[in-house]
């Protein structure tokens, strides 16, 4: 039996023993830190001795908790990429390896926030609470972790869901000249997730701070902000923030792959990005190749767009979609860094500088374009209606290019004409005016029928605007038919086309601009009948390429009206037709040439002479004049009669007059002045 005395020694002596073994199993071996020192820094670069053991991409930690990482180890030195920018270091200063790589926060905590490319927030809003932090250096998912991309990513873009259709998982590249609405489009393509459940992350590199600003406020005004992250290094950060700013941005939207979502990431721009590349690589005395780019930028930009991937179902089916975007010089492709991108992605968006400055938004080339693995993932509906679109939007843009010099009149190409200028309206969109799918299925099925045939182009922007409301109202049943992905029946077909006729109707029965309703002249291809009074301050040949002025037709349709007592409206003429007293390219006009028609006393481009022979722009007429297109000369005898057009002498000029160097207004019979920047579409 033990005293009271004894209970308390007796554990004070376990706990006593208890001290003792852990103390003789703890290492009390002194630790040895490396410490480098700082040789020299410059330009975001600092060259550091002393850390023979640290390894490549590994995290440094200089003086005043400023951070930078090897890019580059030679013998002796290592080459520096800093992260906080070069104050406060200098030569002579102490570095430490931290072992680790450069990792960013990932997570839910990291939605609706705008934070630099290590994850810290800028926005203002308090940290962020992050899940985890990952490594921004991933490795890509291998082949068999890979799935096919089946799934559409919608941006409810007509030109891009149409024609060039994303698959969830694909890396489209969008590629243009600087100021052709690339960023435009990328933007367009996140806001319209607000109709999905994609996560969204915009990689801004090396952009002015104001343009990121305006690209922020147009998500949240318009978009869900609120499954968007923006990873912001703009061109006054760090080189090495910069640089590190994409492979960041990929790895918080990797985190939302592997739980088994869908994401989408916009690195805007990868131009911008390779420059850095270069700089931070002459900087590090890398050997310079092509354009003074290093040799593994091709790696580089390779192993970063390896990461987007649709992944298999074992892996969790999620998927990652990249956008990146590339600029171009002059419209060259075969640059360097677009080269490059374009074989790594999937296809690729191109946006044409010409096509931007002719007003037509999104200035997307259809003949340059292309997407190599989206078509699989089209929905069925949007496939049967798309098909041939693309073919008869291309066979368009090469007939108008002839149609400028007069050529191609037969009524089976002016159909085709008017075809194409009708796609063209369809095709341009207005920003932040994203299309659902079932909008977009019930457009291109009216165009196909004819539907539209009555509507002038210039009322397609009003027909997109009201035409979600009025499918709602008329075409509801049709709608829930195409949200559960079946395909498109006649029953469904003929159920829009009829919704988007009754609304084209309405709209060609209520006046608006450019129908003719309001003293205006008909778009173009509309073929509607023009004002038979002339407007005020109009040019004596009346006629513009785009209908725009009484007295002449569209183009690609033929005037009805306008004729004025003893010969033809001023500029009655229509292109590609046969008109009374006015010039008509591609046919034949009645008191004076037309180009690709039949001229006497003057020349006529791809026409013919009184003697049979071909008579070329400005060649010397068989009376002894030399005439250009448009001169007022006599007609053929017999071609009236064929023609069934009307002779109408010209008071103005005597005939086999010399007029090729006599530049003015259209004489009495409505033709040209004979310049050829009078012909059809020409630039004035």
């Amino acid at each position: 039996m033990t005293t009271d005395g004894e209970a308390p020694l007796g554990r004070s002596d376990a706990w006593l023993a208890d001290g003792r073994s852990r103390l003789a199993r703890a290492e009390l071996a002194p630790e040895a830190e490396a410490i480098g020192r700082v040789e020299q820094v410059s330009d975001g670069i600092a060259r550091v001795s002393g850390l023979p053991q640290v390894r490549l991409n590994e995290l440094l930690r200089f003086e005043g908790n400023r951070l930078g990482f090897a890019l580059s180890l030679d013998a002796d030195t290592i080459g520096a990429v800093l992260l906080d920018g070069e104050e406060g270091i200098h030569a002579g200063a102490p570095v430490r390896g931290t072992g680790e790589v450069v990792r960013v926060p990932v997570g839910p905590g990291l939605l609706g926030r705008v934070v630099d490319p290590l994850g810290r927030p800028i926005d203002g809003k308090g940290p962020v609470e992050a899940a985890s932090h990952e490594p921004v250096e991933r490795p890509a998912p291998a082949i068999i972790e890979r799935d096919l991309v089946a799934e559409p990513m919608e941006t409810g873009i007509l030109v891009v869901d149409a024609l060039f259709a994303l698959g969830r998982g694909q890396r489209e590249l969008i590629v243009g000249d600087r100021a052709t609405g690339k960023t435009s489009v990328a933007v367009d393509a996140i806001v319209n997730q607000k109709r999905s459940e994609v996560i969204c992350v915009y990689v801004a590199v090396g952009q002015r701070a104001t343009a990121v600003a305006r690209v922020v406020e147009a998500v949240r005004a318009h978009g869900a902000p609120e499954r968007c992250i923006f990873v912001v290094a703009p061109a006054a950060t760090a080189p090495g923030l910069q640089w590190i700013a994409p492979f960041a941005g990929m790895t918080m939207a990797e985190h939302f792959r592997d739980a088994g979502q869908d994401a989408l990431i916009v690195i805007d721009d990868l131009t911008k990005h390779a420059a850095t590349h270069r700089e931070l690589a002459l900087l590090t005395r890398e050997p310079p190749g092509r354009e003074a780019y290093p040799g593994d930028v091709f790696y580089v930009h390779a192993r970063l767009l390896e990461r987007a991937a649709k992944l298999s179902a074992a892996r969790g089916g999620g998927s990652l979609t990249a956008l990146p975007v590339a600029e171009t010089d002059a419209g060259n492709l075969s640059a360097y860094i677009p080269t490059n991108l374009i074989s790594i992605t999937d296809g690729q968006i191109v946006l044409g500088a010409r096509l931007f400055a002719a007003n037509q938004r999104p200035a997307v080339d259809v003949g340059l374009s292309v997407s190599r693995v989206g078509g699989k993932a089209q929905r069925k509906a949007l496939r049967a209606v798309s098909g041939r679109v693309r073919l008869d939007y291309a066979q368009f843009l090469e007939l108008e290019m002839f149609t400028r010099f007069g050529g191609m009149s037969d009524t089976r190409v002016k159909a085709q004409i008017a075809r194409g200028e009708r796609i063209r309206a369809l095709l341009t969109q207005p920003r932040f005016a994203g299309l659902r799918m079932a909008d977009q299925v019930a457009l291109l099925a009216a165009l196909a029928d004819g539907a539209l045939d009555s509507l002038p182009p210039a009322r397609f922007s009003e027909l997109r605007a009201r035409l979600p409301g009025h499918l709602d109202t008329t075409a509801a049943a049709a709608l829930t038919a195409l949200g559960d992905g079946s395909g498109l029946d006649d029953g469904l077909r003929a159920a829009l086309v009829a919704a988007v006729a009754a609304l084209a109707a309405d709209l060609a029965a209520s006046p608006g601009p450019g129908d003719g309703t309001e003293g205006g002249a008909p778009g173009p291809g509309s073929g509607a009948p023009p004002s038979t009074t002339p407007p005020a301050g109009s040019a004596p040949d009346g006629g513009a390429s785009d209908g725009s002025a009484s007295g002449g037709s569209a183009s690609g349709g033929s005037a009805s009206g306008g004729s004025a007592p003893g010969g033809g409206a001023p500029g009655g003429g229509a292109p590609g037709g046969d008109e009374p007293g006015g010039s008509a390219p591609g046919g034949r006009a009645s008191g004076g040439s037309a180009p690709g028609g039949v001229a006497s006393g003057g020349g006529a481009l791809g026409g013919r002479a009184p003697d049979g022979s071909t008579a070329l722009l400005g060649t010397d007429a068989p009376h002894g004049g030399s005439a250009a297109p448009g001169t007022g000369a006599p007609p053929i005898p017999g071609e009236a009669a064929a023609t069934g057009s009307v002779p109408v002498p010209n008071p103005a000029r005597p005939a086999g007059a010399d007029v090729s160097a006599s530049p003015g207004p259209a004489d009495a019979a409505g033709t040209s002045s004979g310049r050829v920047s009078d012909l059809p579409g020409s630039a004035r």
